[in-house]
């Protein structure tokens, strides 16, 4: 790294990457800060939560002034003054193909606030990769639930749980039927390529940067304190047989995502197991994950923003009558708190790697 390799000679670097433990942080050099790029979809943007953007400075991306990365870096840089530099290019709905690796376009720019493009529409992004290069020391990348479709899946889920007329009472039957299985087969393979062809860009662009790969935390491990037509919490998604099987998808992807780390020694970050107890139906006081439809929870010091359009959407209003349908369209993403835990798990990982004060 280019402030821990300055002032010490290779062979004592060398020695001491033997004999010191890795948890032992970085000491403090005399260069410049390390150069970190963060990249990644709405998990690691953490569009839900606020302050973002007003609409017309927004690009689109609904990407969080309270998100994991600005609250890491500045955390690191509260204990030594510019230890690190980000360049978070984070963007809500972004895949590895059309995101990471390439264009991001306008059509599939839709973080809040909901009602920016009124003043015109979005701009298609660059490739977040862009930002990638030899002077990078540290790269992040949350990616990989929009490559699988995971949002499709939930919304499919939805619509069966919701329509009782229909000949399939569980989508768990349908991604078990062929035809939902030949769709499964098609995304896992998508995202196995893409997931390994993005390491490999990124560890071409900048061989000496430390590559981490996060997972994504906990939306429905357990479905005690959940109640069916709650869209707080899962909406209509049946509690049995559904609940379970979107579990057991989340985890798959999160596999996916620890195998590609593996293959190409870099670095995964686990956020599930630390946030098990902490999903849609935990109880409010210790609940780190929006529901379908939830109210806003506001970091300290933030005040809600005063014009609902902001953060509310016309899908909310499909809630049927008597039901809690919350403030905001927020459709299963990190509350605050749950960024908490997205900050602290990647801080114990630069930790480990020696990239902490």
């Amino acid at each position: 790294m280019n402030r821990v390799l300055r002032g010490a000679s290779v062979a004592v670097l060398s020695i001491c990457v033997l004999v010191v433990p890795a948890a032992a942080g970085a000491e403090p050099g005399r260069g410049e800060p390390l150069n970190w790029v963060a990249m990644g979809d709405s998990y690691s943007a953490d569009v839900l939560v606020p302050p973002w953007d007003a609409p017309a400075d927004s690009d689109g991306c609904g990407r969080s002034g309270r998100n994991w990365e600005v609250l890491l870096a500045e955390s690191l840089n509260s204990e030594h003054p510019d230890w690190v530099h980000l360049d978070d290019k984070t963007c809500g709905n972004a895949t590895i193909a059309e995101g990471v690796l390439g264009p991001q376009p306008e059509a599939h720019l839709a973080g809040p606030p909901f009602n920016g493009r009124d003043h015109g529409g979005w701009k298609t992004k660059p490739a977040q990769i862009g930002a990638v290069g030899a002077d990078t020391d540290i790269v992040t990348v949350g990616i990989g639930g929009n490559d699988f479709g995971f949002g499709e899946v939930m919304t499919r889920c939805l619509e069966i749980g919701a329509d009782q007329t229909l000949p399939i009472k569980y989508c768990k039957t349908y991604y078990e039927s062929e035809e939902g299985q030949h769709w499964l087969n098609e995304r896992w393979q998508i995202l196995e390529h893409d997931l390994r062809t993005m390491v490999a860009d990124i560890q071409a662009r900048a061989p000496e940067a430390k590559v981490f790969l996060l997972g994504y935390p906990n939306i429905a491990a357990s479905s005690v304190g959940c109640s069916y037509g709650n869209f707080h919490q899962l909406g209509t998604i049946r509690l049995t047989n559904d609940m379970p099987y979107l579990n057991t998808l989340q985890q798959q992807v999160n596999q996916k995502i620890a195998d590609a780390a593996e293959e190409a020694q870099a670095t995964y970050i686990d956020t599930y197991t630390s946030s098990k107890s902490h999903g849609v139906c935990a109880a409010s006081t210790d609940r780190w994950m929006y529901g379908v439809f939830a109210n806003l929870t506001m970091p300290p010091g933030v005040d809600k923003p005063s014009n609902p359009k902001e953060y509310q959407c016309p899908a909310r209003d499909l809630v049927p009558a008597g039901l809690p349908k919350g403030e905001a369209c927020t459709f299963l993403h990190p509350n605050y708190y749950g960024v908490l835990n997205q900050r602290n798990q990647v801080q114990n990982a630069f930790q480990a790697a020696g990239l902490t004060p």
